[in-house]
C-alpha cells in the first residue's frame, strides 16, 4: 500500500478535550473550544467540524493511497501542551465513534444539514469498507503538531507525510476556509516549489446566523478584507514569514517555544533579504517534491 495523496486539515483552534469527564462535549458549543473573539460571529467552531468531516470523507474515497494529517501546534497557553492537531484528531474520532455506535448527537449537529449529512455518509463509507473508526484513525490519519501559520500547514505536512510514508505526496487536498485558498495556491505552494495544479482545495466557510442579506454580504466582505490585510499582502512581501509582522504572529502562537523535531527540506533563516533570490538559490528544483528533483 503506497500512500501518495496527502490530505491536510489546517487547524484554527483547540477543542477542549473531555478526557471522559464530559461525555456530552462533541464540540457543538463555542464553549467547547478555545476561540478568539472574531471566531464567534461566524460560528467558526462548526466550520472546524466540517473541515474534519470533509477531509475524512475525501480520505474514504481512497484510503489505500491517502493519508490525512491534522496540522497545528500548541498555540494556547491556557490549554497546556496540547496541540490543535491532536485536539481535532480526538474530536473527530469521538464524534464518528458516537455516530457508528448510534449514540444521540446534540441538536446543534443533527439540525445542521451539512454536519449530519457527512456524519451519515462517512459512517456508510466505513461500513462498506469494513473499517471501524479506530482502525481508520490508526492506519490512515495522523497529526502534524508544529505548524504556526498556513505556510507551515502546507510545508510541515508535506515533510511529515514523507517521514510517515517514505514517499513524497504527488497530490494534496486541503480542507479549510475558502477565503484562504488564494494564499495556499498562489503564495505558499509557489514559495516551496509545489505545483499548485496538484492541489485540490475543499472550501467550507463560516456560517453566521440571524443576520440579514446585507449584513451577510458585509460579513463576507470583511473576511476578504481581513484576509488581504493580514495574510495576502504580508505573505507577498515575506514569502517565508521571517520578518515582522508574520514572524511576530508565529512567536505569539508558540507559547511553549516548540521547534519541529523532523528534518526540514531547508532551514528558513530570519530576515531573508530577498525572497526571490532565496527561492532561486535554495528552493527551486531542490525540494524533494520539486518537478524533476532527484530523491
Amino acid at each position: 500500500m503506497v500512500k501518495s495523496h496527502l490530505i491536510i486539515v489546517p487547524c484554527h483552534s483547540l477543542w477542549k478535550i473531555d478526557n471522559g469527564l464530559e461525555p456530552g462535549n462533541y464540540g457543538q458549543s463555542f464553549k467547547h473550544w478555545f476561540l478568539a473573539p472574531f471566531q464567534h460571529e461566524g460560528r467558526d467552531h462548526l466550520s472546524f467540524v466540517m473541515h474534519s468531516l470533509l477531509a475524512i470523507n475525501e480520505l474514504l474515497d481512497d484510503t489505500e493511497h491517502s493519508l490525512l494529517l491534522f496540522s497545528g501546534s500548541c498555540t494556547k497557553k491556557e490549554a497546556g501542551t496540547v496541540s490543535e492537531a491532536q485536539s481535532y484528531f480526538l474530536h473527530a474520532r469521538k464524534l464518528l465513534n458516537a455516530v457508528s455506535y448510534g449514540f444521540d448527537l446534540p441538536l446543534a449537529f443533527t439540525s445542521h444539514e451539512d454536519i449530519w449529512k457527512y456524519c451519515v455518509l462517512i459512517n456508510k463509507k466505513m461500513k462498506s469498507q469494513s473499517l471501524t473508526v479506530d482502525e481508520l484513525f490508526a492506519s490512515h490519519i495522523s497529526v502534524e503538531e508544529f505548524a504556526l501559520d498556513s505556510l507551515d500547514n502546507l510545508l510541515y505536512s508535506l515533510v511529515k507525510f514523507r517521514s510517515l510514508t517514505s514517499n513524497d505526496a504527488s497530490r494534496v487536498t486541503i480542507s479549510g476556509f475558502g477565503f484562504k485558498k488564494t494564499r495556499f495556491l498562489e503564495l505558499h505552494a509557489v514559495a516551496i516549489d509545489y505545483r499548485p495544479s496538484q492541489i485540490n482545495y475543499i472550501s467550507y466557510e463560516p456560517q453566521p446566523i440571524s443576520i440579514d442579506p446585507k449584513e451577510l454580504e458585509a460579513y463576507k466582505q470583511n473576511l476578504e478584507h481581513q484576509e488581504m490585510n493580514s495574510a495576502l499582502i504580508p505573505f507577498r512581501a515575506d514569502w517565508y514569514a521571517t520578518k515582522s509582522p508574520l514572524l511576530d504572529k508565529k512567536c505569539q502562537r508558540n507559547p511553549f517555544n516548540l521547534t519541529p523535531d523532523y528534518s526540514l527540506p531547508f532551514t528558513r533563516k530570519e530576515n531573508i533579504e530577498n525572497d526571490e533570490a532565496f527561492f532561486k538559490s535554495t528552493i527551486e528544483h531542490k525540494m524533494p517534491w520539486s518537478l524533476g528533483a532527484q530523491t
